[in-house]
């Protein structure tokens, strides 16, 4: 498990489809189904109340970017939280039209709940446009179809060659301080981790670690979502920071780590090897 050998594909959820901007986004998380059973003859939990939309935020914009490829970037309102770095991982409000007709596609804000996601999973245009937009952040994003779904669209809902305009709003999002930079190939997407690492809540309280004398944790893709978005381009040797945000943590009954909370991990990384991607 010494091997330091990143070498991944395009990110978590790029062979994900299903209806929409799911199918844009590759996104699975919005949809993760509980394994919770109630035991029998306890009482059933409250059912709880079914989302309400949101309206959409709109605006003039306060500064215009296009960048090479015919991205269009505009921020309808500068955030005053985290910002964002390539190949970090957000909660977002979305809201997805085609550029031709702006006939809605999918939209997080007619649902009334963001989704927490990696750019590492998402198309080009989101992985361009979303670095640099700060948490409270707007951004309205013209996508041309190269860096959309191009010639073959996607799931129905978007036709071939369609230009595609989002509204965005962070939530939040994954924040990364590098204590120390490893050396060697950067991690990139799913991988096999060795790492020592400890597990706080946010008030600094340490609700799991790694024990002294024995071996190094062996963490393997997805088994814990914090880790998972969080481990991208650090390298064998580097020391990492990572808080995720509750929404990047959901509850899930079968894990043996601490979910369903706003976790700190500081992971050291002893060795990782990326795997390959389906197509």
């Amino acid at each position: 498990m010494h091997n330091s050998c990143p070498d991944q594909g395009k990110g978590l959820f790029s062979n994900m489809t299903s209806i929409g901007l799911y199918v844009v986004l590759g996104l699975a998380l919005a949809a993760i189904p509980s394994f919770a059973r109630a035991q029998e003859g306890a009482t059933p939990p409250p059912a709880q109340p079914e989302p309400q939309g949101v309206p959409v935020p709109d605006g003039p914009a306060l500064n215009t970017l296009e960048l090479e490829g015919g991205l269009v970037i505009e921020d309808i309102k500068i955030g005053d939280g985290y910002q964002v770095e390539p190949g970090g991982a957000v909660v977002a409000h979305y809201h997805g039209t085609l550029k031709a007709d702006g006939k809605v596609f999918d939209s997080s804000f007619q649902r009334g709940e963001p989704v927490a996601f990696p750019l590492s999973g998402v198309i080009a245009g989101w992985q361009k446009g979303v670095p640099g937009m700060k948490v409270g952040g707007v951004r309205r994003l013209t996508i041309p179809a190269a860096l959309g779904y191009g010639e073959r669209g996607a799931g129905g809902v978007i036709p071939p060659n369609a230009d595609l305009v989002f509204i965005i709003q962070l939530v939040d999002a994954l924040q990364i301080e590098d204590v120390k930079v490893g050396e060697g190939e950067a991690i990139s997407g799913q991988c096999v981790a060795v790492t020592t690492y400890t597990i706080s809540d946010e008030n600094g309280k340490v609700l799991e670690q790694s024990e002294d004398g024995k071996p190094p944790m062996i963490w393997f893709p997805n088994e814990y979502q914090p880790l998972a978005f969080g481990l991208d381009g650090m390298k064998p040797g580097g020391e990492r920071k990572i808080t995720a945000p509750k929404a990047m943590n959901p509850a899930n009954p079968n894990s043996t780590h601490p979910t369903d909370q706003k976790v700190v991990m500081t992971v050291k990384l002893i060795a990782a090897r990326n795997l390959q991607q389906r197509r």
